[in-house]
């Protein structure tokens, strides 16, 4: 995929207001439009730092993605940059400067292969980023320092959401160690899931607005068959996966799932999942078996 939709994928910001009587439009090598806020920092990017970004991105007159209230994005700033593309601007930004920058649609599909035009954008489109630099870091480990200290944070906002949204049901569910929440419903027969163990499980998953967005018990989902992994090994969002040792084969179970630990900034695009929704999994274990069967 082009790094532009790479970068609208992820995307950034939550801007700060910028007059349409600021700074003139410039444009970049490329030719892209953009309105540049200069503060007062002297710090500026550098190949090889990171960028730390609140951002919004507008098609046309709708909001297409914003980290809003939520978590600032961090963009490596790399060693070669794309014509038409906010990657032009990375190392001429300060900390503390705010960008406006337009990119049509059409100019876009003059670079890309046939095909690979997101089904969220069309010809005629234009593109509309806010971005606001809230830091520089030189390297990756002082850049994971900070993205952990905002993630820290942020998860107890989500602790909060979720116990507000199970209300009374709050004392009676089990927390995982992450953070994830499972109410038993069922509890089945034998031992509890244990990490390694090869389950198979029937699934609705819906947001917490009641959307459901996946399942392997409903036929217009297309995959009607139990979903089978391996317990505690990554194969699963991390929610789902830390929930299976509190339930036992044959047990049902409701999995509370806060954004973190599931899809958070970057749900499966075109589906029902927004950025940092939560998610509730209903599920029942079909089967257990003390490890994966071996393919031939």
């Amino acid at each position: 995929m082009h790094t532009s939709f790479k970068f609208l994928a992820l995307t950034l910001l939550t801007v700060t207001f910028i007059s349409c009587t600021g700074p003139a439009y410039q444009k970049t090598p490329g030719g892209m439009p953009y309105q540049l806020i200069r503060s007062k920092d002297t710090q500026q990017a550098q190949i090889g730092s990171y960028i730390k970004l609140s951002l919004t991105q507008k098609i046309n007159d709708s909001v297409y993605f914003t980290t809003g209230d939520r978590l600032p994005i961090y963009i490596p700033v790399p060693p070669q940059t794309q014509p038409y593309d906010i990657s032009e601007l990375w190392t001429t930004l300060h900390r503390g400067d705010s960008v406006i920058a337009t990119q049509m649609m059409d100019t876009f599909l003059k670079r890309l292969p046939a095909g690979n035009l997101p089904p969220e954008f069309k010809k005629g489109d234009r593109i509309i980023t806010f971005i606001k630099v809230l830091g520089i870091f030189a390297s990756d480990s002082l850049k994971t320092l900070d993205e952990q200290n905002e993630n820290k944070a942020y998860s107890v906002r989500e602790k909060s959401e979720v116990e507000k949204f199970l209300g009374g049901k709050v004392n009676s569910v089990q927390r995982t160690p992450a953070g994830a929440y499972v109410e038993v419903l069922s509890a089945g027969v034998g031992d509890l899931i244990k990490k390694g163990d090869y389950v198979s499980v029937n699934y609705t998953g819906k947001t917490f607005a009641g959307n459901i967005f996946d399942s392997n018990t409903d036929s217009t989902f297309k995959h009607v068959e139990p979903l089978r992994f391996s317990v505690g090994v990554g194969q699963m969002i991390k929610g789902f996966d830390e929930a299976m040792p509190y339930l036992r084969k044959g047990g049902k179970g409701k999995i509370y799932i806060p954004s973190l630990l599931g899809y958070g900034a970057a749900p499966p695009p075109g589906g029902p999942i927004k950025p940092y929704d939560h998610l509730i999994f209903e599920v029942e274990i079909t089967d257990v078996q003390a490890k994966a069967p071996v393919t031939k």
